[in-house]
Parts: C-alpha cells; structure tokens; sequence
C-alpha cells in the first residue's frame, strides 16, 4: 500500500509540475494564464503538498505537516482564483479565506503534536470541505456567464471531491476502534476515497488549464478575424477610391452573392463548396471583385464613352490585376485566410464564361471557381438595373430575362436557377440599397 501511495503523490507531482512549466518556458500569451497569481501559486503549491506526501515515509512528521499545510493552502488559492472568475473577490473575503487557512494550520500543528491522524484527516477534511463549496458557489455563478464545458465539469469534479471527503470522515466516525500511525495502515475502502480526493485535485487542475487555453485561442482568433476585417476594408476603400462604383453597390453585391450561394446549398447543388463558413467567406470577398481596377489608367477607368477595342484589352486586364494584388496581401503563413482565397477566386475569375468565351484565361464550366461564378451574375445583374453615365438602367424583368437567355452561354446553369428562384429578393434589395441621384 505504502508504494502505491508513493507512486501515485510522485505521478501528482510530476503532472502539475507540467503544468507549471508553461510558466517558465510559455512563450507570449501563453503566460497569459498566469496574471492572476492565485492560480500559479496553487499549482505550486499541490505541486510541493505531493511531493511532500512522497518522501513522508522517510522524512516522517516534518514531511507530513509541510504537506498537509501546502494542500490546505493550494486550495484556498484556488477558492481565490474562482472567486476572481466570478468577479466577487473582496478585502474582506481575502481575509476570510486567510483566517481559515491559519486557523486550519494552527489547529494541524496542534494535533500533531497531541492527537492520532484520524482527528487531522477529521480537521483537514472540514477545512477542504469548507473551500469546496466556497468554490461551487463561486463556479455556479460563474457557469450563468461562463457556459463552458469546463466550468461543467469542473463543478461535477468539486462534488465528487466534496462527496469523498464527507464519505472518508464518516468511515472513520462510523469505525471508532480504528486507529493507525501512518495513512498507509488506513483500510482500503477510507485510503482509496483519500487517493479520489487527491486525483481530484489534479483534474480540477487540468480543467483550469484548458479553460485558460480555451480562453487564449477564443482571443486569438477574435485578433485575426479583426486584422482580417481591418485588411478587407482597407482594401474595399482602395476599391472604392478608383471605381465609380458606390457603396451601395457593395451593399448589394454582397447580399446578391450571398443569397445565390444559400439558394444553391437549399437545393443540394454544390454542397461540398457551399458551406456556411464558405458562403460566409465568399460574401465577405465579394466587393473586392474588382480591386484590380486600380491598376487601370483614369483615362480608360472614368472614360464616359465606350471603349475602343484597344482600351477593351486594358480593361480586361483588371481581372489579373485584381488577382495579383490579392495575392499579395495574403501572409503565406496566416491561418485565416479563407475570405481572401475566395476573393482571389472572385477577382480572377469573375469575367470567366460557361461555354469559354470569357477572360482573362478562357475557362470553362466548372474548371472556373464557384465562387466566380456565382459573382458574375451578382455583378451583371446589378449592372443591368444601375444607371451609368454610358447606358439607361434596365428594368428587372429585362435584367432576369437577360440572364436567363446567357443561361449555360456565360452562366452556370445551377447558378442561373438558383437566381431565378431569389429574383424578386434580388428586386427588393436593388431598391432598398439602390444609388442615390
């Protein structure tokens, strides 16, 4: 029994020192855990409380109270770090916690010194018993902001926790001829509810760490969205600041993508590429179909007349430009960058026709991305029903027949239906958001 003790207080030793490592060798945010000093110095704590507990056998007493007194005071740093969780730790609960840890102490030193184990298991039971269900209290209130897996369980661990010390007492008080020198001469029953309360400590442990892990990545990824986000407008205004296009017009062509695509993924067409994080990546992505623009001179760019075939060659280059210029401005390295891959598809393809016939490479049916596809009747569409200083805007009917009759010419079919069925939310939007004369 003894080395089985032994080896499990130095597996407990060795677990929470693992986690104390991130302390020390943590690089960056991972400290970030660690600004509240309540947590790292109750890992410490049971850390030291477990080693002690494994050199008791050839240490003895000294052993055993540096032990004992570590244990009581890694939980009540723990009850601390709960507290904090919840917002409610105060001046006066400091205090509190403070003087059940002394009292706790002074009352061990005594017992040690005047009684058997059994009334120190007793003392130190009640004492951990006490900061249980502070901590309960303080993870409940916790759990109505924090509706984490983790502060579920953690809960559940503390009850366990709690349960197996009420047992362990009430063993010892049920069996008053028993009497032992040492905890590895307790029976089976009373030293495995000792071993359970001890692993429990090490899982609520565990729990925490997770939980501030949980908490690093929930940052992390809010920073990226927000740098992403910051990058998408800066480069819709770079957009914005060439194009005669408004801000309307983004407005609208990002809903008519993103009605198309969730039209598409109700009919079970494409449902592979239509995800929701896909269709939400790709309506993101469509106003920046024709960045590439500011790369055209203004003489071509604002011109109020139409083209010569010449400057038609100039302008289609827009769509490569558009692709270049979002390339560049994607970090190799970056994990989130899926708004602007479906840019890129969007910028480099979205003059790309069905049968061929489009630009800039010619591709055909479904070798051009889905996401072009879908943009280019978003933004013919919106070409047809707007007013330009070169052409009348066109009414919706002849917009949709317009589009119908290029159905399988210079649109995908599935795409062409899937329009068809959004029309009149197509009509709707085109007025709600339409440009102002």
């Amino acid at each position: 029994m003894q080395l089985a003790n032994q080896i499990f207080y130095l597996a407990i030793f060795v677990t929470l020192s693992g986690l104390m490592a991130s302390f020390f060798w943590g690089k960056g945010s991972q400290k970030d855990q660690y600004r509240i000093i309540y947590w790292p110095m109750a890992l410490a704590l049971l850390a030291v409380s477990s080693f002690g507990f494994f050199v008791s056998p050839w240490i003895g007493d000294i052993a055993i109270i540096f032990a004992n007194l570590t244990l009581m005071s890694g939980v009540a740093s723990l009850t601390l770090l709960f507290s904090t969780w919840n917002h409610s730790l105060t001046r006066q609960k400091r205090i509190i916690v403070l003087v059940v840890l002394t009292s706790a102490s002074l009352g061990f030193l005594y017992l040690m010194a005047n009684s058997a184990p059994i009334s120190r298991i007793h003392l130190v039971n009640a004492t951990l018993g006490i900061f249980s269900i502070w901590q309960i209290q303080c993870l409940t209130g916790v759990l109505k902001k924090e509706n984490t897996y983790q502060v579920k369980l953690l809960i559940f661990v503390e009850l366990f926790q709690l349960s197996s010390r009420i047992l362990r007492s009430l063993l010892l008080i049920s069996n008053p001829d028993i009497y032992f020198i040492s905890l590895h001469e307790e029976d089976l029953l009373g030293f495995s509810l000792g071993i359970a309360s001890s692993l429990s400590n090490v899982l609520i442990c565990i729990l925490i760490t997770n939980f501030y892990l949980d908490k690093l990545m929930q940052e992390h990824q809010k920073s990226a969205h927000a740098i992403e986000n910051g990058m998408l407008d800066s480069l819709n205004a770079l957009s914005m600041v060439r194009d005669n296009e408004t801000g309307n017009h983004i407005q609208r062509t990002k809903k008519y993508v993103q009605l198309i695509a969730s039209r598409l993924r109700e009919m079970g067409i494409y449902l592979d590429e239509l995800t929701p994080s896909a269709i939400a990546n790709m309506t993101k992505a469509a106003p920046l179909h024709d960045i590439g623009k500011v790369g055209i001179p203004d003489n071509i760019l604002k011109k109020k007349s139409s083209l010569t075939d010449e400057e038609w060659v100039v302008m289609k280059t827009h769509a490569l430009l558009g692709e270049e210029v979002l390339k560049a401005a994607k970090v190799e390295d970056a994990k989130h960058t899926k708004v602007l891959d479906a840019a890129i598809d969007i910028a480099g393809g979205h003059h790309e026709c069905w049968d061929g016939s489009g630009y800039p490479r010619g591709l055909r049916g479904v070798d051009i991305p889905l996401a072009a596809r879908i943009m280019s009747i978003a933004d013919m569409y919106d070409a047809l029903v707007s007013e330009r200083v070169y052409k009348e805007k066109w009414s919706h009917k002849d917009a949709c027949t317009e589009i119908l009759r290029l159905k399988g010419i210079r649109f995908d079919p599935a795409v062409v239906d899937a329009f068809l069925f959004e029309r009149e939310n197509f009509a709707h939007i085109a007025e709600l958001y339409g440009d102002e004369k």
